[in-house]
């Protein structure tokens, strides 16, 4: 059973898509790749579950990305990673604990740990 499909918008021909591989390829932007290559698939008349199984990933994400690339093309896919956690220490004390572990190699994991948790 080829598994659901969704209706994929055009937005470039298939040598512009894989054009847009190839620049993506070059820049080392290897998740755009992926996903580019996800809706090439669909462009080949694969299903959303055929095409994530050809790039490795589950049908809910293929379906996600391929939801991204209907509404915004190939600036659609491109990671969004909203800037994560926040750091635990301030510049300032990334700088001088920087400086500590500089000072006093060799350390242990365990050494770092306590550095961290007593001087920070």
């Amino acid at each position: 059973m080829p598994g659901p499909s969704k209706d994929v918008k055009k937005h470039l021909s298939e040598a512009e898509l894989d054009a847009a591989i190839d620049v993506a390829q070059k820049a080392d932007e290897t998740r755009l790749v992926r996903r580019l290559c996800l809706i090439k698939n669909l462009y080949a008349g694969d299903s959303i579950t055929e095409a994530a199984t050809r790039v490795g990933v589950a049908q809910p994400t293929a379906s996600r990305w391929t939801g991204r690339w209907n509404t915004d093309g190939v600036d659609g896919l491109r990671p969004d990673f909203g800037g994560g956690r926040p750091p635990k220490l301030t510049e300032e004390e990334q700088e001088q604990l920087c400086a500590v572990l500089e000072a006093n190699q060799p350390l242990t994991t365990a050494h770092v740990h306590r550095l961290i948790e007593d001087g920070f």
